[in-house]
């Protein structure tokens, strides 16, 4: 196996890795709001077995104060969409990157560097073109 391919290799381990690292980090540091929130409430359990109850017996009024608040953080939500926006650019990053290193060049234009932006040399450029395509009529005719 080539070394470069070898090096491209570790490089995007590396980098899966540290994304899932990223990701699992993000995901433990909200479990516990996701845990103390809950999803059908704390006494779910207790007031089904109340109503099995009081089907047999006679009912009986009992009343607790108990407020639940089921609101979520901003903070939370903040780093929530921070983590996803991260996560985004940084599929974006690598999809870029790739698309670049596999785009198909055309001849010539990374060889002359900055003299093919200059406009002498595309003035240049363009009249070999013409030239090279009369030379084709020529001997087409």
């Amino acid at each position: 196996m080539a070394p470069d391919r070898l090096q491209f290799r570790c490089k995007r381990a590396a980098t899966l890795c540290l994304c899932a690292v990223l990701a699992l980090t993000l995901a433990g540091a909200n479990a516990p709001v996701a845990i103390s929130a809950g999803l059908g409430g704390g006494n779910a359990l207790s007031e089904l077995t109340q109503r099995g109850q009081e089907t047999t017996t006679t009912p009986t009024t009992t009343t607790t104060a108990k407020t639940e608040s089921s609101s979520n953080s901003s903070t939370v939500i903040i780093l929530a969409l921070v983590a996803a926006i991260a996560l985004l650019v940084g599929i974006a990053y690598l999809i870029m990157r790739d698309a670049r290193r596999v785009a198909p060049v055309p001849e010539g234009q990374f060889a002359e560097g900055s003299a093919a932006r200059d406009s002498a040399a595309r003035l240049q450029q363009r009249r070999a073109k013409a030239k090279a395509a009369r030379r084709q009529r020529k001997r087409n005719r």
